[in-house]
């Protein structure tokens, strides 16, 4: 692994413990570290843990390792084991709601959470699920909205606008109890603009514990994650894992020429290149040395910016997003983008600051929109 030589020890333990391929050069790399420095400090290391949501990666190889201290390992059980529960319930909530929607003749695709648990890493306890997320086709969305609604007992939530949500958002919001569930009509939003039907093609069918349901293809299930590392300012690290994890599972099976082309075609060619290139650099995953060696100006000061956020956490987040819109989005559209960013919808304006869909503040807002972009911490 190649990190940055300003970033701590304990920020390399928390990035090297993070992988779940560790070979034995990682962990001769890790006791190297732990050898050189007696400083380490575990709680440093556990409250990078939690906040990048990468605990139980953590556990899992520190045990292996018998590197921490009893009350931290403690701490790390407690976590994974926490998480664990979390995805049982999770991964039995989102099979009914495949179930229901098959039964109804409705196609869905499950997304990320309990899923990745499941079929990427096998282990209930390493990747925390917050909603339950699921693709649908725009055709079937309303379809779904009325099954979910008056058979499986959901709720939609209305502090936001649909009608706000259909033009400028790409899911609905729905509610049971304590369970959140984000029903997705396409996959990118705002920076890129790609047909929903893009997802669906080269989709598979498969078997998910006896219920039937589908599967991106693997080019695309890649390009979506991208994006949501994007959407996300690149945090947290588990959200780099999990797409780690996808290319670990996948890689013989992967058609990079094609990855490529998809990212050309939707001017995302070179956020792709950059992340693919963080990915090798930060967890060493299997990436075609083609792809690692296309140049890419101020890379090395453009990953510390996202070390710095992995590491210190996302103050200022729209700040940090325009800068990531100007160096990761292709010229051709980066005008019309930061326009947008500038004086967006209302709708969109709506949905960014949380108004009220009848509210006259938003004539407040469209005023300070550009100070907000600027200043606004969160």
């Amino acid at each position: 692994m190649i990190f940055n030589s300003n970033i701590r020890d304990e920020e390399k333990l928390v990035l090297s413990l993070s992988n779940p391929y560790l070979t034995e050069n990682h962990k001769n790399d890790i006791k190297s570290i732990l050898l050189n420095n007696s400083r380490i400090s575990p709680k440093k290391i556990y409250s990078l843990a939690l906040a990048n949501g990468v605990a139980g990666f953590i556990y899992k190889n520190s045990r292996a390792l018998n590197i921490f201290p009893d009350k931290i390992n403690l701490n790390l059980r407690n976590v994974y084991r926490q998480t664990a529960f979390r995805n049982i319930l999770m991964f039995g909530k989102t099979l009914a709601v495949l179930k229901l929607l098959s039964d109804n003749k409705i196609s869905a695709i499950p997304l990320k959470g309990a899923t990745a648990s499941d079929l990427l890493f096998n282990d209930f306890g390493v990747y925390p699920s917050g909603d339950i997320d699921i693709l649908v086709h725009p055709s079937k969305l309303s379809e779904s909205k009325r099954i979910l609604c008056n058979h499986g007992g959901f709720s939609q939530i209305h502090e936001i606008s649909e009608q706000d949500l259909l033009s400028n958002h790409y899911h609905l919001i729905f509610r049971k109890k304590n369970i959140s569930l984000e029903v997705h009509w396409n996959l990118v939003k705002r920076y890129f603009s790609i047909p929903a039907d893009f997802w669906w093609q080269e989709s598979k069918e498969f078997e998910w514990d006896r219920i039937n349901t589908f599967e991106l293809s693997i080019e695309r299930y890649i390009l979506y994650n991208i994006f949501r590392l994007f959407d996300h300012c690149f945090y947290p690290l588990r959200f780099f894992i999990l797409l780690g994890g996808i290319i670990h599972q996948n890689v013989d099976n992967i058609n990079w020429s094609k990855l490529i082309n998809f990212a050309a075609h939707y001017k995302m060619k070179k956020l792709v290149v950059f992340t693919l290139r963080l990915l090798k650099d930060m967890l060493n995953t299997n990436i075609p040395e083609n792809l690692i060696q296309e140049k890419f100006l101020g890379y090395n000061s453009f990953k510390a910016l996202v070390f710095s956020g992995i590491f210190s956490g996302i103050q200022r987040k729209h700040q940090r997003m325009m800068f990531y819109t100007l160096l990761l989005i292709e010229s051709k559209i980066l005008f019309n983008i930061l326009v947008r960013r500038i004086f967006p919808s209302r709708g969109e304006l709506r949905l960014r600051y949380n108004i009220p869909s009848k509210s006259n503040k938003i004539y407040l807002y469209y005023i300070l929109n550009p100070l907000l972009l600027l200043f606004k911490k969160t």
